[in-house]
C-alpha cells in the first residue's frame, strides 16, 4: 500500500521528525513520479539540489527542475529564485510555467513554508492549487509535501493533514530487518479512510521495498479497551425475572388475547343470519350531506 501511495495522485503529505527522517521516503517518491514520466518540480528550503540529487539514478535526477529557495530564502541577498511568499496560486504557476507534461510538486519543506506563511493561507493553496493550475492548462498530478511534525503545534498538523488525501507518518521500526515503519493513511474517492502500518526498506537508487503491513492499526491514545458482549450479563442484578420457566412459557403460548379472533369468531361474525333487517338508502338530490358530519348529530 505504501507503494501505491507514493506513486498515486492527489496531495500527499510525509510527516517525519527529529527521531525518523522522511527525506528518503520523499526520494523514494520522486523516483516513482520519474518512472511515470512526470515533470519533477521541486521547491527546495531544507537542503541544497546537490543533496537532494545524490544517491538518485541519472534518469530520475535529469527529469527533476528545481527552484531553489535554501540558498537565500528571505532574499537578504537578492539572489533568491523564489519569492519572499512562494506558496500561492500565482507564484507556483510562474515557478511550473508552461510545462505540458503531467507535473509533480515537491514542497521540501512544507514545515519552512508554514512558519513563514499565515497558516489559512498555506491551506488554501494546499487545497485548491491543482484545480487552480488545471483552469490555467497544467496538469498537475499530484503534489507531495514533507511535514516535520515536531515544529508545529499539534492543531496545525492536524488541520494540513485534514486537506491530503494520503498521509505517511514515519515511525522508527522494531528490531529486525525494516529500516523503518510508516503509518499510512488514506482517502479514498468513496470517502472510504483506510490505515496501514508498512515496513519497509529503501534500496539503492531510492528504491522502495515493502517488507510487512499490519491491518488495522494500532490502537490511537487513550482509546479504552471494549468489554465483549459476551462477557456482561444485562439480567444479573435485576429486581425482576426476565426468564420464564418451560411452564410460564408454555401457559404464555395457549392464552389466547382478546384482539386474537380464533376461526370459529371469524366465521360467526361474517356470516349473515336469516331474518336479519336491511336497510337501503336512496340518496335525494335535495340532501345536505357533510363529509365532516355524515350523520348530522354535531351542532355547530
Amino acid at each position: 500500500m505504501l507503494q501505491d501511495a507514493l506513486s498515486g495522485g492527489g496531495r500527499l503529505i510525509i510527516i517525519d521528525d527529529v527521531n525518523c527522517c522522511g527525506r528518503s521516503l520523499l526520494k523514494c517518491s520522486l523516483v516513482a513520479a520519474a518512472h511515470e514520466g512526470d515533470s519533477i518540480h521541486i521547491l527546495n528550503f531544507d537542503i541544497p539540489e546537490n543533496e537532494l540529487r545524490a544517491g538518485l539514478d541519472p534518469e530520475v535526477a535529469m527529469r527533476l527542475v528545481f527552484h531553489d529557495g535554501f540558498r537565500d530564502p528571505l532574499n537578504w541577498n537578492r539572489e533568491s529564485v523564489l519569492p519572499t511568499s512562494p506558496f500561492t496560486p500565482q507564484e507556483l504557476r510562474v515557478c511550473i510555467g508552461a510545462d505540458t507534461s503531467p507535473v509533480t510538486l515537491v514542497l521540501d519543506s512544507l514545515s519552512w513554508i508554514l512558519l513563514h506563511n499565515p497558516v489559512p493561507a498555506v491551506c488554501h493553496t494546499f487545497q485548491h492549487f491543482q484545480r487552480h493550475a488545471k483552469n490555467t492548462g497544467l496538469n498537475v498530478k499530484r503534489i507531495i509535501s514533507l511535514l516535520h511534525g515536531d515544529l508545529h503545534e499539534p492543531a496545525v498538523v492536524a488541520s494540513v493533514c485534514c486537506l491530503a488525501s494520503t498521509v505517511v507518518t514515519m515511525m522508527p521500526a522494531p528490531s529486525g530487518g525494516a529500516q523503518a515503519a510508516a503509518l499510512v493513511l488514506q482517502r479514498k474517492k468513496s470517502r472510504k479512510i483506510v490505515r496501514v502500518t508498512e515496513y519497509f526498506t529503501v534500496l539503492e537508487h531510492f528504491v522502495l521495498k515493502s517488507l510487512d503491513q499490519h491491518q488495522p492499526l494500532l490502537k490511537m491514545a487513550g482509546d479504552k479497551e471494549e468489554t465483549p458482549a459476551a462477557e456482561a450479563d444485562p439480567a444479573a442484578n435485576l429486581t425482576f425475572n426476565l426468564r420464564l420457566s418451560e411452564e410460564e412459557r408454555h401457559a404464555k403460548e395457549r392464552l389466547l388475547l382478546p384482539y386474537h379472533l380464533s376461526t370459529e369468531m371469524k366465521s360467526s361474525l361474517l356470516q349473515s343470519h336469516a331474518g336479519a333487517a336491511k336497510i337501503y338508502y336512496e340518496p335525494d338530490a335535495a340532501d345536505d350531506m357533510d363529509e365532516e358530519d355524515p350523520d348530522d348529530d354535531l351542532d355547530v
